[in-house]
């Protein structure tokens, strides 16, 4: 009786680990197999449902980063892709809709909607001047592309800026819920404006 019941509990303990264990992220290539409808056929962007389990890796030039690599980085331009509320910009001003400060990566530069499977033509040209400007026009300079957990957002914009021609883009997949749980502080930011042409 003593060895069979030594067997079940070892069987509980296996099987209560074995459910408790993170499932395993699937890659791009099998998230855009399971649900290609989700998937732009041209650029391979999400196009909806960007709040959910994101892939283990990142098609294309960009890499994936963790927390400590982020800190580690020499400076880097940190981008914030976290969406806004309601999506959308004054088009008098080009300040965001109803936008408090996002608790964000220190130093980070917050620029809301980049992310999105496609990008209107205004929201583009704001990715892009923003890029220039915040590496001064050196597309080797290292940026680091981030949202929160579970955002394709980050997946998306990342992969859209190494598409501009910048070589070391990473995706950090965790965002700034993965910058808390490394023991590290964030800090408030307000959303970069759109510029309005009259």
């Amino acid at each position: 009786m003593g060895r069979g019941s030594a067997a079940m509990r070892f069987m509980t303990a296996f099987l209560t680990l074995l459910l408790a264990a993170p499932a395993m992220a699937e890659t791009s290539a099998e998230a855009v197999e399971r649900k290609p409808d989700l998937f732009d056929c041209e650029t391979g962007y999400r196009l909806e449902r960007h709040r959910a389990p994101t892939p283990s890796d990142i098609p294309g030039a960009a890499s994936r980063i963790e927390a400590d690599a982020v800190a580690a980085l020499e400076s880097p331009v940190l981008i914030d892709v976290f969406a806004t509320k309601l999506g959308r910009y004054d088009e008098f001003d080009g300040t965001w809709l109803g936008e408090p400060p996002r608790e964000t990566l220190p130093g980070a530069v917050w620029l809301p909607e980049v992310g999105r499977g496609t990008l209107s033509p205004v929201l583009e040209g704001y990715l892009r001047e923003n890029l220039s400007d915040l590496t001064e026009g050196d597309p080797d300079r290292p940026i680091v592309v981030f949202c929160v957990a579970d955002c394709w957002m980050s997946w998306n914009a990342a992969q859209r800026v190494a598409a501009l021609g910048y070589s070391h883009v990473f995706w950090f997949r965790e965002g700034t819920d993965g910058w808390l749980d490394a023991g590290r502080a964030l800090e408030p930011a307000d959303p970069i404006a759109v510029e309005v042409v009259e």
